[in-house]
């Protein structure tokens, strides 16, 4: 028994390992592109999370074919609006990761996550293009999860997982720290608080380094029960 999740753990070790070394070779090429697209999705979709949450309302929604996305907002707490984009989206990463560790969450609460993210796209977004690009990214996640098996959608929820949460690290690099006149979330939150920017892009930095390694240790943890 003792031998067995030895080698289970060094399987996802082995793998995990593999995972990132290839997202980082194929980093620049069209096979990572719709993974990146999707992450921008998820952080748009976070401010207009916020938004709702804080009273306000989404006007409209678009990302374009650029990795620029933008979300049109009026009213709500602006301070959790801008909040929520680096934030929101990371949530969504570990979800997916966290996805091929649990398969009841994986089955039951993933749906109703992905029906969340439909329903408000349909009424947010006026781009019918970015609304199908979704509708069918759901659907393909949705088949991985119920009709492959579970060793195979283990794994793709996992690549996604890692590259969501590593994307977002870099993002946070880019807007802020590599172009400090950028007009990112944490320049939007420095104008609202008084507070630095670097202030902001470190705290996301940690909270994305942190949130990494919780995902690390209950893989670890999963594997040795």
């Amino acid at each position: 028994m003792h031998s067995t999740k030895k080698q289970k753990q060094m399987i996802e070790i082995t793998m995990l390992s593999l995972i990132t070394i290839a997202v980082l070779l194929l980093w620049e090429t069209p096979i990572i592109y719709p993974i990146k697209l999707m992450v921008i999705l998820f952080h748009e979709i976070s401010h207009g999370f916020a938004a709702i949450l804080t009273g306000g309302k989404v006007i409209d929604l678009s990302i374009e074919l650029d990795l620029s996305g933008v979300c049109h907002i009026e009213d709500g707490n602006q301070i959790a609006i801008a909040s929520a984009g680096y934030i929101g989206s990371f949530l969504f990463g570990m979800i997916l990761f966290y996805s091929s560790l649990n398969r009841i969450f994986s089955k039951v609460f993933l749906p109703v996550i992905f029906g969340l993210i439909i329903i408000f796209l349909i009424n947010s977004s006026k781009n019918e293009y970015l609304i199908l690009i979704t509708s069918g990214l759901v659907l393909l996640l949705l088949l991985i999860i119920f009709v492959l098996p579970s060793l195979i959608s283990d794994i793709v929820l996992k690549t996604l997982g890692i590259i969501s949460c590593f994307y977002i690290v870099l993002d946070i690099k880019q807007d802020i720290f590599d172009s400090t006149d950028y007009y990112s979330d944490a320049y939007i939150l420095a104008e609202l608080t008084g507070i630095n920017q670097m202030f902001w892009g470190l705290l996301w930095l940690v909270i994305a380094i942190l949130g990494i390694i919780l995902l690390l240790r209950l893989s670890h943890r999963q594997l040795t029960k």
